[in-house]
């Protein structure tokens, strides 16, 4: 009997891990003609023959991914002869027989075939193989199915405000068609089930979900079916989910359930026990960073099923999109700055012109991820330095030639106390290694003492800053590391102060948050009353 033809797919990935690493069923262990002795090694027909050579040959991504592996009809009865003779391959655990969900090229439509799996000889086949091009055809019919679920729902004019409004109501939404669950659909039109296992049509629907749920591309409720949540709707749909949220659905289910309110109190305090993201400056990330979580537990909360639960699995969806393309956003943004900024240090006309301050705080997030990668720079000099007006982050390339002329020019231009010098100092003392070649240099030595003495002279005795004014300047450069120590011991403490502020301010808007949600649960119970 003739093979059918299958449309090319892409390619997939050859092994499964995860969760799907222990899915080893014994219908998936079927083994080579060479594995029996020669004496009891079975003969079969010729077309049998050819059948189990070609799909041992073929039983792998190459064979998959090329229309090799021998296909057959699955919604139409085979011939007799054939369906007789391949059982016996299959309960001899020589073939195994595998469904695969595929679109028509031309029309769309699905469809669905049988494919046949063989073992290689034993001495060149792994055991492996055989599961994993059962992995791989699961996965190509999820990714058919899901593309059909996508294409489908204009079919059905489902519109994502309405379905959240009704679903907030309470009510299950209607579409122009049902939904149909194709997966099960398909398989259950298998003519010829007796050839599988009886486990495996259950496993292969369940993983075919499994797989779509995976990508996190669509949602499965149980009211509507899988929908489709567009990246680019996110925002304008968040505005609306909260909304509701706020104003209809909590207000319903606490006021039919007063015990939810404390749940919800708790739910709250429990996520506010991560203060990770607490430190961010956008007020409506961290809300919808709560959001987030609170609708996934919510969703366990109310059991998984109905008109509440999908309104809670579709509100963390658009939640968690929406605030990724915000996350991305701003980390774009940081990334055009620290491009930025890096050009201007590293490219800037003038030596002064190269040295930068950025306020922590105000010019950058407290959170910010430009903040490490400065640090982290070997071709940079950063330090902060703490003030009680906020930390500030100092920057300037590592380049010897340029370090030194900018010494000179701090020498020679800025011979008072002031912040860009003293800055300039800590970063370099910060950075010993560098430091102490540098001052093998007598010339960048002398601007190195001369610019710690303008910045430092007030903390010295008298009798230190009359002996440098005599020109007896021997013992400086001990002095201004001495006292660059102190400095940075000092700033140690006003790390430490900086960061007990931080903390406070996140304990208050932990507070606020958790003040927030109970008066609205107060104000929803008394409404009641």
């Amino acid at each position: 009997m003739e093979t059918m033809t299958t449309p090319d797919q892409q390619n997939q990935p050859t092994s499964e891990f995860g969760k799907f690493a222990s899915f080893r069923p014994a219908y998936l262990q079927i083994k080579s003609k060479d594995s029996y002795p020669n004496d009891e090694r079975p003969y079969f027909s010729p077309d049998m023959e050819r059948l189990l050579l070609l799909a041992g040959e073929s039983t792998n991504s190459e064979g998959l991914n090329s229309g090799k592996i021998p296909a057959y009809p699955a919604i139409t009865e085979l011939d007799y002869k054939f369906v007789e003779e391949i059982s016996e391959l299959i309960s001899k655990g020589l073939l195994l027989v595998v469904p695969r969900i595929y679109a028509k090229k031309n029309t769309g439509e699905l469809e669905i075939l049988l494919h046949v799996l063989g073992a290689k000889s034993s001495k060149k086949g792994s055991p492996e193989t055989v599961r994993d091009i059962f992995f791989q055809i699961a996965r190509k019919s999820a990714g058919t199915i899901r593309n059909f679920e996508i294409s489908s729902q204009n079919d059905r004019e489902i519109v994502l405000n309405e379905v959240l409004y009704s679903l907030a109501d309470g009510n299950t939404p209607h579409f122009k068609y049902a939904y149909t669950d194709k997966a099960k659909e398909l398989l259950g039109k298998i003519y010829h089930k007796n050839l599988m296992h009886k486990d495996l049509l259950d496993d292969y629907y369940k993983l075919i979900h499994s797989f779509i749920q995976e990508e996190e591309i669509l949602t499965r409720t149980s009211t509507c079916g899988y929908i489709h949540v567009p990246d680019q709707d996110a925002d304008a749909l968040f505005t609306q989910v909260s909304e509701l949220y706020e104003k209809k659905v909590i207000p319903k289910l606490v006021t039919e359930n007063p015990k939810l309110a404390e749940q919800l109190i708790t739910i709250r305090e429990t996520i506010l026990s991560d203060e990770s993201g607490l430190l961010n400056n956008d007020p409506l990330l961290i809300r919808k960073s709560i959001y987030s979580e609170e609708f996934a537990k919510l969703t366990q909360l109310s059991g998984n099923k109905g008109a509440y639960s999908d309104f809670f699995r579709l509100a963390r969806v658009i939640t968690q999109k929406s605030l990724e393309s915000d996350m991305f956003l701003k980390g774009a943004r940081e990334k055009s700055v620290e491009n930025g900024l890096k050009k201007v240090v590293l490219s800037g006309k003038g030596a002064m012109a190269r040295y930068m301050s950025l306020s922590i705080g105000r010019d950058l997030p407290f959170d910010s991820e430009v903040i490490k990668s400065v640090q982290h720079d070997s071709s940079l000099l950063s330090c902060i330095y703490y003030s009680p007006e906020g930390p500030e982050l100092f920057i300037c390339p590592w380049d010897k030639v340029l370090v030194k002329n900018m010494l000179r020019e701090l020498s020679e231009k800025f011979a008072f106390n002031n912040m860009t010098s003293l800055s300039f100092l800590l970063m370099l003392f910060k950075n010993k290694d560098k430091l102490l070649p540098l001052l093998s240099d007598e010339s960048a030595a002398e601007d190195f003492r001369n610019v710690g003495y303008s910045c430092l002279a007030h903390t010295f005795p008298w009798y230190r800053r009359f002996a440098f004014f005599l020109g007896f300047k021997g013992n400086m450069l001990t002095d201004v590391f001495r006292e660059l120590g102190d400095i940075q011991y000092r700033q140690m403490g006003e790390k430490l102060k900086f960061e007990e502020k931080i903390n406070a301010i996140r304990q208050k808007l932990k507070e606020e948050l958790i003040v927030e949600v109970r008066e609205h649960m107060a104000g929803i119970l008394e409404g009641k009353s």
